[in-house]
């Protein structure tokens, strides 16, 4: 009897065990986290990749192309520059955590998304709050540049993400953001964002790089006060079926007059800040085009400011 109790129990043991063992089975595939689609983050500069999802994201301007597949917006960044590329659905932040701002930012932006901006159906700024990064482990909270007396200036501006809800939210991450006086945030860098967003619908695209110009010795803001406050920004602007680019910088303070004012070569950001842009184009068109300055080359007449 006492054997027939104890074959029983065991039976019993290994029943519940199985039941347990499905179960968590179950539930762990119910719980595992994923990451948006399209989003990868890569850590260069010594780093290994952490994760990586190349699935196609489907939004109103049909499906979009994970930024990572796109050699446009490779940029080269130095070994002794701290760098974290993001990739984002709609853009390529490069971090650096050292001065948890970043390096450079750089998008493509089409003639169809600027139609969707352009739209009624846009998204809408006012629905859109800063946030930290989730991707990066070093990026500022939304709250770190109260009371600086600066604005979390847009490096991907809103203006050419509202096409898409994720791309929206994505470009309010504080890794987007650089500390700007407002009177440049609202004057002569403004009306270069507007230039361009014209630009890429009349060009058909355009690839759109911009940044910070970093030097030794920044001024800092902060919980920690270790969010670096740049001195000067860029802007590079490559319109690939017409085969042209430009530069543009300025120093971030209140700037009178236009932003043609401040035209600069390719060439130059890239001594000034030691980044490589745009090194998938033939080199002999690359360097013919990064050498130029002609801002009439690229301005109608018809940009909205």
């Amino acid at each position: 009897m006492k054997k027939e109790k104890y074959t029983f129990l065991i039976i019993a043991l290994a029943l519940l065990g199985g039941i347990v063992y499905f179960a968590t089975k179950s539930d762990a595939r119910r719980t595992k986290t994923t990451l948006p689609i399209g989003k990868t983050t890569v850590e260069d500069n010594g780093g290994k990749a952490k994760t990586k999802n190349g699935v196609k994201k489907t939004s109103p301007v049909g499906d979009v192309t994970p930024s990572d597949r796109n050699p446009l917006l490779l940029v080269k960044v130095p070994s002794n520059i701290a760098n974290q590329r993001i990739n984002h659905m709609a853009y390529v932040c490069y971090f650096n955590k050292q001065h948890r701002i970043p390096n450079c930012i750089i998008y493509e932006l089409s003639a169809t998304e600027v139609a969707q901006c352009d739209a009624p159906g846009a998204e809408k700024r006012k629905n859109y709050n800063f946030n930290a990064d989730p991707l990066c482990a070093d990026s500022p909270e939304w709250w770190e540049y109260k009371g600086s007396g600066y604005d979390r200036g847009h490096m991907a501006p809103a203006n050419d993400m509202k096409w898409d809800k994720t791309a929206m939210a994505e470009c309010f991450y504080m890794t987007n953001m650089c500390p700007q006086i407002h009177a440049l945030n609202d004057g002569c860098w403004r009306q270069l964002e507007n230039a361009v967003h014209y630009w890429a619908k009349r060009d058909k695209r355009v690839i759109v790089a911009a940044g910070p110009v970093l030097k030794n010795n920044m001024k800092k803001i902060g919980k920690d006060n270790n969010i670096s406050v740049p001195g000067a920004f860029y802007k590079v602007v490559y319109a690939p079926n017409q085969g042209r680019a430009i530069g543009f910088i300025f120093n971030n303070e209140k700037i009178t007059g236009s932003y043609t004012k401040h035209v600069v070569s390719v060439d130059y950001i890239e001594r000034m800040t030691g980044l490589d842009f745009f090194s998938s184009v033939d080199d002999k068109l690359e360097n013919k085009m990064e050498a130029k300055t002609d801002v009439q080359m690229w301005v109608d007449g018809k940009e909205d400011f």
